[in-house]
Order: C-alpha cells, then sequence, then structure tokens
C-alpha cells in the first residue's frame, strides 16, 4: 500500500527521457527530477531501447527525431517486446503536422506532445497515464 501511495505521488516512479538535445534534457531532467521522479535518460535511440529493457520503466517520454533509431521506429521497437510492450510512452517532438501526429501513435505511442514544451502539461499527461 506504501508503494501505491508513493507511485501516486510521484515518487518512486521511474521515469526513461530520450532526447538527444542537451538543453531539452537538462530542462526535463530538472523539471521531472524537482516533481519527484526516478530518472534515467538516454541521448539516442539505441541506447533508449537498450535501458527500456534494462529498466522497465513505468513511463516513457522520447523524443522523435533520435539519431541511430528513430522515435517511431525505436517505439515499434518496445511495442514487440514482451516486457516492455504496455509501458506508456509520449512522444516529444518539434513535427508537429496531423500527418507527424497520426505517425506516432500508429508506431504506438500513448501521448503527443510537441514542442516547445509545456512542463505543467506534460506532467500532467504523466500523471493521467500512471495512475
Amino acid at each position: 500500500m506504501l508503494e501505491n501511495l508513493l507511485r501516486h505521488e510521484g515518487i518512486m516512479t521511474k521515469l526513461l527521457v530520450i532526447e538527444d538535445e542537451p538543453i531539452v534534457l537538462e530542462m526535463l531532467s530538472h523539471s521531472l527530477g524537482a516533481s519527484g521522479y526516478e530518472l534515467i535518460t538516454a541521448v539516442d535511440g539505441e541506447d533508449g531501447l537498450a535501458k527500456t529493457i534494462e529498466h522497465e520503466p513505468d513511463l516513457i517520454i522520447t523524443d522523435m527525431s533520435l539519431p541511430k533509431i528513430t522515435g517511431w521506429d525505436l517505439i515499434k521497437r518496445i511495442r514487440e517486446h514482451d516486457s516492455a510492450s504496455q509501458i506508456p510512452i509520449i512522444a516529444l517532438t518539434a513535427h508537429a503536422t496531423s500527418e507527424d501526429r497520426v505517425a506516432a501513435y500508429e508506431a504506438g505511442v500513448s501521448a503527443y506532445e510537441s514542442k516547445p514544451l509545456d512542463i505543467k502539461k506534460l506532467l500532467a499527461r504523466i500523471k493521467t497515464l500512471i495512475d
């Protein structure tokens, strides 16, 4: 019961943030860490996939324009992996066209947030997906 309470409060909830832009990664790390989330970070799709399998995060936040493996391909690969297939994924992207949004949902995202980021909206979306 205590673990469920802590998870509800954001404590102990493990987030994987996959972002190749250092400034965006730093901002997300600061904001999410200050909100009580345990953070794991990756800077490319290949590292993000490896850390997804290794750490089994409660939620993944990923940029869609990543080196080595694109966000779209990364999400498809996560969805094909048994132990990670049900992890909620939030796509972060500057690609804000309706076609990009559809492609992200077809790849398997749970939510889609466009850049520049509204951190309060992102935090609310995280709470919705992990509760």
